[in-house]
């Protein structure tokens, strides 16, 4: 009898460590949202429009493709920087920032500078999407550098979530814009402008939120 009752104790035992598992379950997923941005050439000249266009879906897949968020009317903190390559010593985050160097013409949403080098990205959460679109004139010669920056902190929602937890916490891990379908546009110039080598692919490679460009006089 003592034995049959330590056996049933441990057996309630383990069944109750499998159902706590299953009570809370933690994700942290990463994403990429798109920019578009033409014409995507290398060499431009001042008075030049570059087109810059945002748009996706508020239901996303993880880059890994194993589930659905939901981002509806979420707040991504997204922002851009334009720096100018001047400093050949210096890496990318020691180069001036030039954002005064362009002008941007707003239609949906747009771009806000703040400083000398940042600017607010504002999406539109329009229906079903995310929109963007604004045209940066190039005013000044120069070698540049734009990025898309992207801090997505709050949890989101799961389509069709997983069964067998009572709470998931659906996380937002590292998070990247992917500029132009992921081309490495113009990288060569900020290998040969700054410290920062951009010619071997890093941890981080499938993000490619840059876009590199010279504005020459006219």
């Amino acid at each position: 009898m003592i034995v049959k009752y330590k056996a049933c104790v441990v057996i309630l035992s383990l069944f109750t460590l499998g159902s706590c598992t299953k009570e809370k379950l933690y994700l942290s997923k990463e994403f990429q949202f798109p920019v578009k941005l033409a014409p995507a050439k290398e060499i431009f000249k001042t008075g030049d429009t570059i087109n810059i266009n945002i748009q996706f879906e508020k239901i996303l897949n993880d880059r890994e493709n194993e589930v659905k968020y939901l981002f509806e009317d979420y707040n991504f903190e997204t922002s851009v920087r334009i720096i100018e390559l001047t400093e050949k010593s210096e890496p990318l985050a020691g180069q001036p920032g030039a954002i005064q160097s362009f002008q941007f013409i707003n239609q949906i949403g747009g771009i806000s500078p703040f400083g000398s080098g940042g600017g607010e990205l504002d999406l539109v959460y329009y229906g079903e999407s995310y929109l963007l679109s604004s045209k940066m004139i190039v005013r000044k010669p120069g070698i540049y550098l734009i990025s898309f920056n992207i801090s997505a902190r709050e949890p989101a929602k799961l389509i069709d979530p997983p069964g067998g937890y009572d709470q998931i916490i659906a996380g937002v891990g590292a998070t990247f814009f992917i500029v132009n379908s992921g081309e490495r546009l113009n990288y060569h110039l900020i290998t040969q402008n700054t410290a920062s080598n951009f010619e071997n692919p890093s941890n981080e490679d499938w993000a490619r939120p840059f876009f590199a460009f010279k504005v020459e006089e006219w």
